[in-house]
């Protein structure tokens, strides 16, 4: 399971040109169909990396030999997946990834790694909690990728049968009462054990789950803070679940709640008022990020923008003189969007993806924009 640490650590490799191999690759799930594998790989990879400088034509060559290599040993444990390969010369870079859901295929060659696909897996398929609760038990599974941990928490304590039901159902009706009570001890309890569970390592979605009515009389019982990450609720019979049953149940739920996160973004996006703190369109955000103004840059899933950015002030742009250094240091990148979101990242802005963003491009503002021209004068 890839980690915000992944793309952290990719964030910090870079090379002095454009000599960073960022492959991304669906991994057939027959065996016999890998043997193409290699051949559609040397088909991206040839079309990212046309250039006229020797040097960086040596350097992408070697790099599309380490990733060739490593599919060719690694390629049958990725089978059903999607890879990431990112592969250099200098500095020494040959490091795989393999994403949590589906991404387009692509190849890149640039002066630092292509994140935006980690980034779009990361916010697509979350690492989540999912807690499955009846009256006298409990189950913790932690979920990441297709790695799913179950801990198992004590039963709560037992109680006589209600089929005794002594004189005129007196002691039927204490018994009902002692479950009823018990129940709820150990709703409570559940909810006062889950609590570390899940602060520990910052906060996940957490989705609950058991029958219908268990699931509410938990919740009452869940402390504030971990009752706002619960995200929604399966029902599921906890004495026939299975780990793989529970994933595909709570999953659901999880791709639900990202797709109406993504859909709010957007609404909040287009429900600004005209001059507003919202940027929509590729030069609004080209010019958020460049005054440093972005708060949220959400940004497309697929789909390569070609743009040029300013080896002096850092200045991102379409076109190569609309820097005010006159185009003199620019230099051409493979993609502005990537550009867009390195910079808003190392601004402190959070990045969505989304499948079509508003304009192609759109922002949230941490303050209005101010023109190049009120800007330089």
């Amino acid at each position: 399971m890839i980690t915000q640490a992944d793309v952290e650590k990719l964030l910090g490799i870079r090379s002095p040109g454009p000599s960073v191999l960022s492959l991304y690759l669906r991994v057939p799930l027959d065996p016999p169909a890998l043997r193409g594998l290699p051949a559609h790989a040397d088909e991206l990879v040839s079309a990212a990396g046309a250039t006229e400088d020797g040097d960086v034509a040596r350097a992408q060559d070697e790099d599309r030999h380490i990733a060739r290599r490593m599919l060719e040993i690694h390629a049958r444990e990725w089978l059903g997946h999607t890879v990431a390969i990112f592969a250099c010369s200098e500095p020494r870079l040959a490091e795989t990834l393999v994403l949590p859901g589906p991404a387009e295929d692509r190849a890149v060659f640039a002066t630092r790694p292509h994140v935006r696909p980690l980034l779009a897996a990361l916010q697509r398929f979350p690492a989540y909690c999912a807690a499955v609760v009846n009256r006298q038990h409990a189950w913790v599974f932690r979920v990441a990728g297709e790695r799913i941990d179950r801990m198992a928490l004590p039963p709560a304590e037992g109680v006589r049968s209600t089929r005794f039901g002594g004189w005129y159902g007196l002691e039927t009706y204490r018994i009902n009462d002692r479950v009823v009570e018990l129940a709820r001890h150990h709703y409570r309890d559940t909810a006062a054990a889950l609590g570390p569970v899940m602060r520990a390592g910052g906060p996940v979605p957490l989705v609950v789950g058991g029958h219908p009515h268990d699931i509410p009389q938990f919740l009452d019982e869940l402390p504030d803070d971990v009752r706002e990450q619960v995200i929604g609720t399966f029902t599921v019979d906890p004495h026939t679940m299975t780990p793989s049953r529970v994933r595909e149940l709570a999953g659901q739920v999880v791709g639900r709640w990202v797709g109406e996160r993504e859909r709010d973004l957007v609404t909040q996006l287009l429900e600004e008022p005209p001059g507003g703190l919202a940027a929509i369109g590729l030069q609004p955000c080209l010019d958020a990020v460049n005054q440093r103004a972005a708060k949220l840059l959400v940004v497309p899933e697929n789909g390569m923008i070609p743009g040029f950015v300013c080896q002096r002030c850092g200045m991102l742009s379409a076109a190569a003189d609309d820097c005010p250094d006159w185009g003199a240091a620019s230099a051409a990148v493979p993609d502005l969007i990537e550009e867009m979101v390195v910079a808003a990242l190392g601004d402190g802005a959070e990045v969505a993806v989304t499948p079509d963003p508003p304009g192609g491009v759109a922002a949230r503002l941490r303050f209005p924009l101010a023109s190049w021209t009120a800007q330089s004068a």
